[in-house]
Parts: structure tokens; C-alpha cells; sequence
């Protein structure tokens, strides 16, 4: 199914679930929950674009391996995190979705550390 396709039925399917919403928000809910994962979903495939291009590009140039699987473990952060957040502010739970985004920041900062100090590592020993 090409990506046209595939986004007109979402828009179809968020206009039903927006239709839904005054007369049955539990089922409203369960369809904007279906539809993300949808789009997870398109997102998840051409994720796989962007690593197959990120693998090339480190082909040519000398990067260490550590960093692109950083790179790639935050953006999948920054994903689940979003979708999770997105999820629970259409619920009608915001003060949970405001935590939800807290602990994604806190985890992609614990996760980059290593690049971090390896940095700053880089620095001292060129000043020292």
C-alpha cells in the first residue's frame, strides 16, 4: 500500500474517531491509539531507510559504531515517547503525558552519556 493510500485512510479513520468523540470518547480513544500505531508503523519502515543510509554513510567516513547506535536508540526514544505522551493528552491525562515526556529527556540524557564524556575525553587530551 503506497504512503497516499495509507494516509487517507488515517485521515478518514481521524475524522470518524473526531465524529465519535462527543458520543463515545472510550472508543474515540482506542481508535486515535490504532491510528498512531499505524503510523508507528509507516515510521518504524522508513526508519529502516534511514539506517541503511546512516550504515553507508559510515562506510565512507570513519565514525565509531557507538555513536550511530546512540543516535539511532534516541530517535526510537524520542518515537515511543511521543507516541506514548500523545496517546495519554488525548486521553485527557495530560499531567501524565507532561511525565511520560520527563522520563523520555531523562532517558535519552542517561543513554548519550558515553558520548558525552567521550567528548569531552576528545578535548582534554587536545588541551592536555
Amino acid at each position: 500500500m503506497t504512503l497516499a493510500v495509507t494516509m487517507s485512510l488515517v485521515i478518514i479513520a481521524v475524522i470518524l474517531a473526531l465524529s465519535l468523540k462527543s458520543r463515545n470518547p472510550e472508543i474515540s480513544t482506542l481508535m486515535s491509539a490504532g491510528i498512531c500505531i499505524i503510523i508507528i508503523g509507516i515510521s518504524i519502515d522508513r526508519l529502516g531507510a534511514v539506517t541503511e543510509m546512516i550504515e553507508r554513510i559510515s562506510e565512507y567516513i570513519s565514525v565509531d559504531s557507538v555513536y550511530l547506535s546512540v543516535l539511532l536508540k534516541l530517535v526510537g526514544i524520542s518515537y515511543i515517547c511521543e507516541f506514548a505522551s500523545g496517546i495519554s493528552k488525548d486521553a485527557g491525562y495530560s499531567a501524565v503525558s507532561s511525565q511520560i515526556e520527563m522520563v523520555g529527556k531523562l532517558t535519552m540524557l542517561v543513554i548519550s552519556m558515553p558520548v558525552v564524556i567521550s567528548v569531552i575525553d576528545k578535548v582534554v587530551s587536545l588541551l592536555g
